[in-house]
């Protein structure tokens, strides 16, 4: 049984609808985003092999699934972000130019890991979030 104060966020896309974990989880006014990766709303993969295009489409799905909590993204406190290619001073360099177009001068405390595999074999990276709500959306 759930408490009341956590609620799962429901699915909106048809391909969230398979998946095991719900898109996020509000409890109180934070909200924990699933693990985001490069799934347009149709459910197929965007950007096969180029890390800017999946990465513009993980925080795209963030912002989606925020807005539907009644979030913005610079509610957002904590982004880890987990790559499944070689972290060269190249990859980093597209990975922070995409994030600073959702975030502009707002920084987020941040973690970012190198990893063997995601989920598909295909995906690039996958940024999960932790975001806190303002208190009058509560």
């Amino acid at each position: 049984m759930f408490d009341n104060h956590i609620v799962s966020i429901r699915p909106e896309w048809e391909w969230e609808h398979a998946m095991p974990p719900a898109p996020a989880v509000r409890a109180g006014n934070t909200v924990y985003l699933s693990g985001q990766i490069a799934l347009g709303p149709d459910g197929r993969l965007v950007g096969e092999g180029d890390l800017t295009a999946q990465a513009h489409q993980c925080f795209d799905n963030i912002r989606a699934i925020l807005q539907r909590t009644g979030g913005k993204m610079t509610d957002i406190v904590k982004l880890t972000t987990y790559f499944a290619c070689e972290l060269t001073e190249n990859v980093t360099a597209e990975y922070w130019a995409v994030r600073q177009r959702y975030f502009g001068a707002y920084k987020p405390a941040s973690t970012g890991v190198q990893v063997d595999a995601l989920i598909y074999p295909n995906v690039l990276l996958e940024i999960e979030a932790i975001a806190v709500l303002p208190d009058d959306l509560e």
